[in-house]
């Protein structure tokens, strides 16, 4: 059973591991490994938003809810981010600079249902 201020706590507690950012991972992992619990306490999602989980000054959850065909112009998080799979697929196109200051692709990776993936800087 997925339970979402268990959740916020164990990625919490996860922060300050000696890697952090791999500790999140697991926890983030050990959660989109079971998807029905994650609909079921999440709720089957109606439209594209994005629902904050929690917001603090160590960590930021979203609930990132992707509408059919949606489309994100290339960007910077400009810091570490895990994006986890519980319901759907996101296409991903990563993008670098070039020594002309133009942007272009670097590759793609497609995320299903389970994948827990590390994003950003």
């Amino acid at each position: 059973m997925f339970d979402t201020e268990r959740f916020v706590v164990d990625c919490r507690s996860a922060l300050y591991e000696t890697d952090g950012t791999k500790a999140v991972r697991e926890v983030l992992a050990r959660a989109v490994s079971d998807p029905a619990a994650m609909l079921a306490a999440l709720g089957e999602p109606k439209r594209a938003g994005i629902n904050v989980i929690y917001c603090g000054e160590d960590v930021t959850i979203l609930n990132l809810v992707w509408g059919a065909d949606m489309h994100v112009m290339p960007h910077d998080h400009r810091t570490w981010s895990l994006i986890g799979i519980y319901t759907g697929r996101e296409d991903n196109i990563f993008w670098r600079h070039r020594p002309d200051g133009r942007i272009e692709a670097a590759g793609a990776r497609s995320l299903c249902v389970g994948d827990a993936f590390p994003d950003g800087a």
